[in-house]
């Protein structure tokens, strides 16, 4: 099971993920301070200072530098000039940019899998949604969420190019501390699932059309809960 971690704090920063260990410290650094960021470890706005981060995760600053400029390049962290470098501010302009963007391309990639999808992919796919719904059953927040995406990205692998993936990849992780905001209004983890089921319903069905218009709904919906839920909040 992977453990939740409080919001602002380095104390519980640690080697965790959901497969293997990536194979250089640089990638370690990056995954670790990737799911602080995610899971609001590492508040938005917060300071990253290389020697606490270095010490902590028990390498050395090197790694840990490249670790926050590729952290950079996804968005997640910005290095203000002659400052050091901060978990990148929440805000509504990124907010809106971030699901625009994101539906563009996912509606994109649902269309092209609905279109070659077989009952090994249904199954599959299936089996994972059942294990996406007992992890928030239980409570298990950060599994919910590693499921969560391996669904989302398992019915897109069938039909999207790795290009596409990867740019859906980096929109993902920066929507998902967007997501978090939305989760206590968002209904039931059986409402969720539900939403999650239709799409991959009329994937079997082979409807891309069907497919695109209900993650299109799905995807509006997060974010118009956290615009209405969290705008006080967030930066313009």
């Amino acid at each position: 099971m992977v453990e939740e971690t409080a919001p602002g704090s380095y104390n519980n920063l640690q080697w965790q993920g959901e497969s293997r260990k990536p194979p250089t410290l640089a990638e370690h650094a990056t995954q670790q301070l990737r799911e602080a960021i995610i899971s609001g470890a590492l508040a938005p706005g917060e300071t990253l200072l290389l020697n606490d981060l270095a010490k902590k995760l028990d390498i050395s600053i090197m790694p840990v530098r490249e670790a926050l400029k590729r952290l950079q390049y996804e968005g997640l962290v910005e290095q203000p000039p002659q400052k050091e470098a901060r978990v990148s501010p929440l805000s509504l302009a990124d907010l809106d940019d971030t699901y625009a963007a994101r539906i563009l391309m996912e509606t994109r990639a649902i269309r092209r899998s609905a279109a070659l999808f077989t009952e090994d992919d249904y199954s599959r796919l299936l089996k994972i949604l059942e294990q996406y719904e007992f992890a928030y059953d239980q409570h298990e927040d950060a599994t919910g969420r590693v499921l969560h995406k391996r669904f989302h990205f398992g019915m897109y692998q069938v039909g999207a190019s790795p290009w596409l993936l990867g740019m859906i990849s980096t929109l993902w992780d920066n929507s998902e501390r967007y997501r978090r905001l939305s989760l206590e209004h968002r209904g039931s983890i059986h409402d969720r699932r539900n939403e999650h089921a239709d799409v991959l319903e009329a994937c079997h069905r082979k409807d891309a059309d069907k497919a695109s218009k209900l993650l299109e709904s799905h995807l509006r919906k997060t974010a118009e809960l956290v615009y209405h839920s969290a705008a006080s909040a967030l930066e313009r």
